[in-house]
């Protein structure tokens, strides 16, 4: 069978709708920024420092691999169940859906479970909202809609990442050189074929310097 190429008129017609996706995302983020304001001009958040003693639970964010398997946020989640502590997984996906299912300790949001603004949709909200952790370790390299969300709107007294903008929304961050940052999902989607381990290195690290550090300092909690 002869193999058909995008005709030029098509090509011209994603061209045109390149700049209205971009335009949709900028909108995105100022309706962000108002209810990030919002929210935190009505809602009083004790912040605390948590070391890894005393966080009994933990939310964890992170940036799904393509093939979903995730196996290096998996295994954390069953370092953290071994040791006592409860522990909910929430990732992301650039997709229309995922194939892997919700559990009361893992899910993969995406584009069907955000809403046009890429706000998770109000279960997600609710549950975010009756649940409090001790402490919310975001291990995401790249900044995601969806996530940001999360990240304002759950309820842990320490909130730990990296350093990526100026939202003020983690309590201990690390400060990495963005020429030391990579882009895991473009990696993964252009070497789906290659192990997951060689395009985990960014997250690897980032759990493990934040769990070296709430290791390491203690309080008087």
């Amino acid at each position: 069978m002869e193999q058909s190429f995008p005709t030029v008129e098509k090509l011209n017609d994603w061209k045109s709708f390149i700049p209205k996706i971009e335009k949709m995302k900028k909108i995105n983020q100022y309706i962000y920024k108002q209810r990030l304001k919002k929210f935190l001009a009505e809602t009083q958040r004790e912040k605390r420092f948590v070391n890894y003693d005393n966080a009994k639970s933990i939310i964890i964010l992170f940036e799904s691999d393509f093939m979903e398997k995730n196996r290096f946020v998996k295994r954390v989640i069953e370092q953290f169940k071994a040791e006592g502590k409860k522990v909910s997984a929430w990732g992301y996906l650039n997709k229309k859906e995922v194939a892997s299912a919700i559990l009361p300790d893992f899910r993969i949001l995406n584009k069907k479970t955000c809403d046009w603004t890429e706000r998770p949709q109000s279960d997600f909200l609710r549950e975010l909202a009756e649940n409090e952790y001790d402490l919310l370790i975001d291990l995401t390299v790249n900044e995601f809609l969806p996530l940001k969300y999360v990240l304002l709107y759950a309820k842990a007294a320490c909130k730990t990442g990296i350093y990526k903008n100026d939202d003020d929304l983690l309590d201990f961050k690390l400060q990495i050189p963005e020429n030391e940052i990579k882009a895991p999902m473009e990696l993964r989607e252009e070497n789906a074929d290659e192990t997951e381990e060689e395009l985990l290195v960014d997250e690897h690290f980032i759990f493990n310097q934040i769990i070296f550090y709430l290791k390491t300092i203690q309080t008087n909690d």
